[in-house]
């Protein structure tokens, strides 16, 4: 087995453990550092994401998974997909947890299981489901979660993330996690709590603390009456907002400055003037559209960038309340980026650290964590800034994804 192929599979042994992160930083720097990526960017960053970058489906580890839970003896690549969607239901009914994927009937859950079995990525929260459905331990979680998803572990300022980390910790079901998250809905509030020393501590080793149930609870009061889902929630729709009109702003100042030529008297654009449809025309110029101008399915950048489009359609749920997401605001910061002049002719080295304190700073504020170039999106948007033209980079490795 090579040192990051976890793609190849002996079932005598179980998914073997590295350092993955590091590996894939490592390979992140050392593309961008080549000459190739100097004279070929568009064509190397296509690379690297296609080829060079490890994407692990999500069906084919979740298959691996069912395969060692089951101690299946047949070779691995001759199970089919049927036996696994009932080994799905079997684990489902035999953990009773359809309620959690809101599965009324065993028809329900056996079409869920299909999609699951068919996909190559999914939601985070399906993540959790299969944990308690499937009888996951907490570590079995994380790496989904940071190896298949590419995204954060389990998130210690998230009450139920919090909740099921506890309880696939401790080998509790999906009924005491439902009853561990409507105690802390219905605890009260206590305005005598604040920050203090016990407070630091408990953030500093959550796991210790969390992995009792006492602790449990006294973590949960805490996060609570802190108000800091809420006030988290707030910081990351208030950067959004910042940087959404940062990005209009700096539209609006690049079309006045680049004006249309065929425009007799060209007029004078202001934040006011640009909507998201705007933005979303300027980012993905290059994607086809159906012909009522929606941008088409993904082609084969469908595993790295599945759920990463800033439409039109995603900045109009933002903007009416559906949650922040990370993509969201580095997306926009990098719009920024790419239209802001000064930053264009600052050069690729200071232009890349200057991104990246400030993408870092902003997803700090919105309590996010900093880039992680090991994410396929990210590493994109990562390369894109240290080419030449930035939007042209992006826009251009989108389209060849099609013709692909």
């Amino acid at each position: 087995m090579s040192e990051i192929n976890i793609m190849d599979f002996d079932p005598s042994s179980s998914i073997k453990s590295y350092n993955f992160t590091n590996t894939a930083i490592r390979r992140f720097y050392d593309t961008i550092d080549s000459e190739q990526f100097k004279d070929e960017k568009k064509e190397k960053i296509f690379e690297y994401l296609t080829g060079e970058m490890e994407i692990v489906p999500f069906n084919d580890q979740l298959k691996r998974y069912l395969y060692e839970k089951n101690e299946m003896q047949e070779a691995f690549r001759s199970v089919t997909n049927e036996q696994y969607v009932a080994l799905i239901l079997d684990g489902f009914e035999k953990n009773d947890c359809l309620a959690s994927v809101g599965a009324k009937t065993k028809q329900e859950m056996k079409r869920k299981a299909n999609r699951w079995i068919a996909a190559e990525s999914v939601k985070r929260e399906s993540i959790f489901q299969m944990g308690f459905g499937l009888d996951m331990d907490d570590q079995t979680i994380s790496k989904f979660l940071t190896l298949v998803l590419k995204e954060g572990d389990f998130d210690f300022y998230d009450p139920k993330e919090i909740v099921y980390w506890h309880c696939r910790r401790t080998g509790k079901s999906y009924a005491a996690a439902e009853k561990l998250l409507e105690e802390y809905a219905a605890e009260p509030s206590d305005t005598s709590v604040r920050k203090d020393h016990m407070w630091e501590a408990m953030q500093n080793t959550p796991k210790l603390y969390v992995s009792t149930e006492d602790g449990l609870k006294k973590y949960l009061h805490y996060i609570k009456n802190l108000n800091i889902a809420d006030k988290r929630e707030n910081r990351a729709r208030q950067v959004f907002e910042r940087l959404y009109e940062r990005a209009k702003e700096t539209i609006a100042k690049h079309m006045n400055r680049y004006p249309d030529e065929k425009e007799v008297e060209p007029r004078r654009f202001t934040a006011g003037d640009i909507s998201a449809g705007k933005i979303e025309s300027v980012l993905y110029t290059e994607v086809p559209v159906t012909k009522n101008g929606n941008m088409k399915s993904f082609a084969c950048l469908k595993k790295q960038f599945s759920g990463k489009r800033l439409s039109r359609e995603r900045i109009s749920k933002v903007l009416a309340g559906k949650p922040v997401e990370r993509f969201d605001l580095i997306t926009l910061i990098f719009l920024i980026y790419a239209l802001d002049d000064e930053k264009l002719e600052s050069g690729a080295g200071p232009r890349f650290s200057a991104f990246v304190e400030e993408t870092n700073e902003l997803l700090m504020e919105a309590d996010m964590m900093e880039l992680y170039p090991v994410n396929p999106y990210e590493a994109f948007i990562l390369m894109c800034v240290v080419s030449e033209d930035l939007i042209d980079t992006f826009a251009l490795v989108w389209k060849k994804s099609y013709e692909e």
